[in-house]
């Protein structure tokens, strides 16, 4: 239906060709036929998914510091602990390669809606790991990481269609703030229950089981947003004419979200119980709160900063991050890891928010699932960096020194968003000039 942009322009336009088709991108995800002409505003749809997306956010991350709890009880070591997440991220791939480019061509809901129930399956799974074991604990992981990547790609591209192309940047932003909310509070009330309440493998579950049922019935009744099917084979992969900003962008950018996030939730932990701090089951908790909540709160930063800025930010913040991580895990020096846990948040929810941002300019309406889709595959592969990281250092990695060499390589990433990144970002979506800031900012209230 719709049509890329010539060879010869640099970007995708955010509209097809009215040659193709009369009717305009937008009133098709503005608008949603009913019986007779009548037609519904879908904005009004937001928050339900939005409370959807915090939902199934919250029951994928609530085992965080339930698995740090049967890594003391099963007798674990730190690289069983990292591949538990690690599983997570291999559930992920299938559903990131096949979840968006199925949306893009059968709809949001015949996705976000049979998936998010899959978590009710997975979370069931864990409760049994206290009898079944280690196996147990993978495969719960397993269909979490499956849930995951179908539900928050299409729950993204979702959200933004609901809200219309206007408001489609500031649409992806709340949904990414909805996750963000549902991966720092489910870990911290897991953490505290598993920590001092009775029935430490049971009962962090009851909350997520009943988030989860909620964002089934909720997503049950948004609209679908894809009223036209397009026949013909699913469209995976990367778009044409998107590769040079994947490459200088996209790619190291989504290397930021959960590469330290998932280390502050694993080896940081770990590290700092050897250190002889003992309420670590509730640190996990803590960290947790603070890393995906200052995530949610640094997206309308990232929002005022704008793509160019923000992902040079993120990799610096990752870096000190790094650093605070190293203070924490020596003799006494649990404090830092509240600091690091911070500033990596923060970072995550620049690179997180600036990567959807930057994959919507890149991609027309008809394959932009399928890159968030690839976006996210790379964004998920930072779970796999701690056991990666754990099994080549080995016992170095009891130092610290490890940390600060992951630390390196987000000075590295730095270098590419701040320069070449950041002149295609210019490109693509260039600032607006300094004597229309205040006029374009007043236009937005107004709307």
């Amino acid at each position: 239906m719709f049509r890329a942009a010539s060879s010869t322009r640099p970007l995708f336009p955010m509209s097809p060709s009215p040659v193709e088709h009369p009717q305009s991108v937008d009133h098709l995800t503005r608008t949603v036929s009913c019986v007779g002409p009548a037609q519904v505003n879908l904005a009004r749809f937001e928050p339900r998914l939005m409370v959807a997306l915090f939902g199934v956010a919250a029951s994928t991350q609530s085992p965080s510091p339930v698995l740090l709890f049967y890594t003391d009880r099963l007798g674990l070591g730190a690289i069983e602990l990292t591949v538990f997440f690690s599983v997570y991220a291999l559930g992920l791939v299938p559903s990131l390669l096949l979840g968006g480019p199925y949306s893009d061509r059968y709809g949001r809901r015949t996705v976000v809606v049979p998936i998010s129930l899959l978590s009710v399956v997975a979370l069931l799974v864990l409760v049994f790991a206290d009898v079944a074991g280690q196996p147990a604990l993978l495969i719960g992981r397993f269909l979490q990481g499956v849930t995951s990547g179908a539900v928050f790609t299409v729950g993204t591209v979702w959200m933004r269609e609901l809200a219309g192309r206007e408001r489609a940047a500031a649409a992806a932003m709340r949904a990414a703030a909805a996750m963000a909310v549902g991966f720092a509070v489910g870990p911290f009330i897991a953490g505290v229950l598993v920590q001092w309440a009775p029935w430490p493998t049971v009962l962090p579950f009851a909350v997520p089981l009943g988030l989860v049922f909620l964002a089934y019935f909720l997503a049950r009744t948004v609209p679908e947003t894809m009223t036209v099917r397009r026949p013909g084979r699913l469209e995976i992969g990367i778009p044409p004419g998107a590769g040079r900003g994947f490459v200088l962008y996209l790619l190291p950018v989504g290397l930021l979200v959960y590469t330290f996030a998932v280390l502050s939730l694993t080896v940081f932990p770990l590290l700092v119980a050897r250190a002889g701090f003992g309420a670590t089951l509730f640190l996990v908790g803590v960290m947790a709160l603070i890393v995906q909540g200052s995530a949610a709160l640094a997206t309308p930063l990232a929002k005022r900063l704008r793509p160019g800025p923000s992902g040079p930010l993120a990799a610096v913040l990752a870096a000190v991050g790094c650093w605070f991580g190293y203070l924490a895990v020596q003799q006494g020096g649990w404090g830092w890891a509240l600091p690091a846990s911070l500033a990596i948040g923060v970072s995550e929810g620049l690179a997180m928010t600036s990567g959807i941002t930057v994959a919507d300019l890149l991609a027309p309406p008809h394959r932009r699932g399928g890159l968030v889709s690839v976006f996210y595959l790379v964004v998920y592969f930072g779970f796999l960096v701690p056991t990666i990281l754990v099994l080549l250092s080995g016992d170095s990695l009891f130092s610290g020194v490890p940390i600060l060499v992951l630390g390196g390589c987000a000075l590295v990433i730095t270098g590419v968003l701040g320069f070449p990144g950041r002149r295609l970002v210019n490109q693509i979506a260039p600032a607006p000039a300094a004597t229309n800031v205040g006029a374009g900012r007043r236009t937005r209230s107004t709307s």
